[in-house]
């Protein structure tokens, strides 16, 4: 971890009296595998202080602020980290809280200026100083953390020591292990998602970011080293998740059937299949996936022949004596079917032409029925299993964009 620490003060003797206790905080970063990229004393004004906090906030992971016990120049640095982490200023009930127990553990009166100290940046984090109503805290956004502490040397000593050295190392031993991130899509190509995530791949902080994919599955694989700056971690997983947006489905090393289960489940919600096109397969995999499957499930018809689709789901006889074999009709009034004589919240068929991979399946519930058709091509077992995820897949993003006004069941 990259360590800056800037001291602001006007005193001259700021090297002769403090350079030891600078010396002590540095050496204890040093001896704790910290690397310090630069200590700056800065005497001038607050666009000096300015340039050099930027310049600090850029390349380093940690940036060490320590402010000279003078009211001007404590809010002239609380201003300074506002515009830095472009947030406003205003009163922290925390450090005000500690500014009076400071005066009643050290009987001393406090001054209306005391209280303005209480004054923080809107996302800072109160640090407590029990020697005096100067206040440190902390500013974080994107892994990178700005402390602003007192510089009054038993002051600073007991802040750094007791609470600054402490989060910095228990942060940093966090970040120096490996991390693996996992990213589960459906939909898109191998080829289509290197495409897309070609600079991700060929990134230059040693971020190894594998892609697989089967039958439109895929599977993104990030593995981070320790060590890597959070920032840049969150940048690349951001860009990431953003290019393969339309296909995401879950964060976790789980199947599209595992997280329909957990979707289902979580909203206390059943399944109705009926299945032609697919065969069965649909049920079938969500018991190979998920032992526990029959809980998600209220009922499942596998109706590949005509009689069965009238006898079971109660399509109408003449639809299948059109010339040209309406598939849409065909799907909704199996849906339609199974809804009216199930039970279940959700239900779902499909039917088509295997052979030519014309899919047509329904999902819906009391609220609607909706249609779709899709090309599925590959062998027989290949287009019922690239049918099967594009199923599961359009019901996902549906019960996740809450399409169905279902909500969640209460339980009585």
């Amino acid at each position: 971890m990259k360590v800056s620490i800037i001291t602001v003060s006007n005193s001259e003797l700021i090297t002769q009296t403090r350079d030891k206790l600078l010396s002590q905080i540095s050496s204890s970063l040093y001896k704790n595998k910290q690397d310090i990229l630069f200590i700056q004393i800065i005497r001038g004004e607050s666009a000096i202080l300015d340039e050099s906090l930027k310049f600090a906030y850029n390349t380093s992971d940690v940036v060490i602020l320590i402010c000279e016990n003078e009211w001007d120049r404590f809010y002239m640095c609380k201003k300074l980290l506002c515009d830095l982490f472009n947030c406003k200023i205003e009163n922290n009930k925390y450090a005000t809280k500690n500014i009076e127990e400071y005066a009643k553990e050290k009987n001393v009166p406090l001054k209306k200026e005391d209280f303005s100290l209480s004054q923080m940046p809107e996302i800072a984090r109160t640090i407590k100083n029990p020697f005096s109503a100067f206040q440190g805290c902390l500013c974080e956004k994107d892994g990178k953390k700005v402390f602003m502490l007192p510089l009054e040397d038993n002051e600073l000593y007991h802040v750094f020591f007791s609470s600054v050295l402490p989060y910095i190392l228990s942060n940093n031993n966090e970040n120096l292990k490996d991390k693996t991130y996992i990213l589960r899509t459906f939909g898109i190509k191998l080829s289509d998602i290197r495409h897309l995530l070609r600079d991700e791949i060929r990134n230059k902080y040693g971020i190894e970011v594998i892609c697989s994919e089967k039958l439109l599955r895929g599977e993104i694989v990030i593995r981070v080293k320790g060590g890597t700056r959070s920032d840049i971690q969150k940048n690349i997983i951001s860009k990431i998740y953003t290019k393969l947006l339309p296909y995401f489905y879950s964060e976790k090393d789980e199947s599209l059937e595992e997280f329909i289960y957990s979707l289902l489940s979580v909203r206390r919600l059943t399944l109705a299949f009926a299945e032609d096109f697919t065969a069965g397969n649909m049920v079938d995999s969500l018991y190979k996936n998920i032992p526990s499957a029959k809980e998600i499930i209220n009922e499942d018809i596998v109706a590949t022949s005509d009689n069965s689709k009238m006898k079971l789901l109660g399509v109408e006889k003449n639809v299948f004596k059109k010339s040209a074999i309406d598939y849409s009709e065909i799907a909704y009034q199996m849906a339609l079917g199974m809804l009216e004589n199930s039970g279940a919240d959700i239900v779902v068929a499909n039917c088509g032409d295997l052979k030519e991979g014309l899919l047509t399946f329904a999902i819906g519930n009391s609220e609607g029925i909706h249609v779709f058709n899709e090309k599925v091509n590959g062998s027989f077992e290949e287009k019922i299993e690239l049918a099967t995820g594009m199923i599961f897949y359009h019901l996902v993003k549906k019960i996740k964009n809450d399409d169905f006004h279902i909500g969640q069941k209460e339980v009585i």
